[in-house]
């Protein structure tokens, strides 16, 4: 099996992830709030590059049954209904309902990876799965961490680490690319106290001074929600789920 480790998603082309199964990472915190969604009953996750994707999706959907959510350097985008604070997902916030999703950089990952055979989101909360999917499927693979503004972010390095510790069984191949090999050393230096280098990375600091510590604390539990989403369709849903149809219904006053 193949590895190629992509430390930031902004070089990544449709012929790096084609016939591969591509792992996308966004810690902090895309990727965490995309696992928590589903796992409170989110119909769908419908991720977007930008403002515009996101309110053409909007505009076709019955509004009951849709929430918008998003960021902008970390905060909430003025008129959505939620940020990108994975522990604003809640089951009363989500439940049954499609969740449209625009963030700095994760959705933007996703978005340039789409062309992969098997697009999954990974991050600590889900390892477990990913790992499970990839060994199952048996395709090369691709790890995409989203990084922060096209630089590397250390949180998705080390979960991208993490990974790699547990599909090569804690020994690095002989012959690995040199990407693979930062991220599997970086989590190798730093495995005895993962929660205290995440602490430190900038992405962390940047959300402490914005008063999200605590997504910091949520985004770190390993295993936490052992929930895989695949990208099927331009949405993400659980792994074993059938797919939902859209409501398109439109909205009262705008029918037909």
């Amino acid at each position: 099996m193949d590895v190629e480790v992509f430390l930031t998603s902004a070089t990544v082309e449709d012929d790096d992830v084609k016939g591969r199964t591509v792992v996308v990472i966004d810690v902090l915190r895309a990727c965490s709030t995309i696992v928590t969604a589903l796992a409170n009953g989110a119909r769908a996750v419908l991720p977007v590059a930008d403002m515009a994707e996101a309110g053409r999706i909007a505009s076709n959907l019955n509004r009951s049954v849709y929430r918008l959510g998003g960021e902008r350097e970390g905060t909430k985008i003025d008129g959505y209904d939620l940020g990108n604070s994975p522990r604003a997902y809640t089951r009363e916030a989500v439940e049954g309902r499609d969740v449209i999703l625009n963030t700095t950089n994760g959705t933007v990952a996703l978005t340039r990876a789409s062309a992969a055979e098997e697009l999954l989101v990974g991050c600590f909360l889900n390892v477990e799965r990913v790992i499970e999917r990839i060994e199952a499927a048996g395709r090369d693979v691709t790890i995409v961490c989203a990084g922060q503004s096209n630089r590397i972010s250390l949180e998705d390095t080390l979960c991208a680490g993490l990974l790699l510790h547990r599909l090569w069984d804690g020994e690095e191949p002989d012959v690995t690319t040199d990407t693979a090999h930062v991220a599997f050393s970086q989590y190798r230096r730093d495995r005895d106290d993962v929660a205290q280098a995440l602490r430190r990375s900038d992405n962390a600091r940047r959300l402490a001074g914005l008063d999200a510590q605590e997504d910091v604390q949520y985004c770190m539990r390993v295993d936490a929600l052992p929930l895989l989403p695949r990208f099927d369709d331009n949405r993400l849903l659980p792994v074993g789920d059938e797919q939902p149809e859209l409501d398109t219904t439109p909205p009262a006053g705008e029918r037909a």
